[in-house]
């Protein structure tokens, strides 16, 4: 079974929302967290803000580590890093077409969305309140 560690950013609004993409290929239909695999010799925080740049076309300062989890997905698992972050300046925008939307939800919108969102945010739900950050 394929390991891959990968790092996100938790980017959340003056409401306590929190930003997601949704990813629309063939294989995944999902809303995830900004963020992906870190590339070799690559600090986890330093692959959250690359990974930032490439999707988003936003640089953020890092405010706090929260933690990390490995999570056992469709066909690999994943030891997922979280960051909270906040935005510099700038308005996130699509960078990548396997992207389709980006969008602020609440906690209540997370928990009537539960079926469409990836394995990485279902985990994290679990762990970290997002009213609480």
């Amino acid at each position: 079974m394929e390991y891959l560690e990968l790092a996100g950013a938790v980017i959340l609004n003056e409401n306590k929302s929190i930003l997601l993409m949704h990813r629309n290929t063939p294989k995944l239909k999902q809303w995830e967290l900004p963020g992906g695999k870190l590339e070799i010799g690559e600090e986890p925080e330093q692959a959250a803000k690359r990974e930032l740049k490439e999707e988003l076309g936003i640089d953020v300062e890092v405010k706090k580590y929260l933690g990390c989890e490995e999570i056992l997905d469709i066909d690999c698992i994943l030891k997922y890093h979280w960051y909270l972050c906040k935005l510099k300046n700038q308005e996130p925008k699509l960078m990548e077409e396997k992207f389709d939307e980006i969008k602020y939800f609440s906690k209540e919108d997370l928990q009537n969305s539960i079926e469409e969102l990836s394995s990485n945010m279902k985990t994290f739900m679990k762990k970290i309140d997002i009213t609480n950050l």
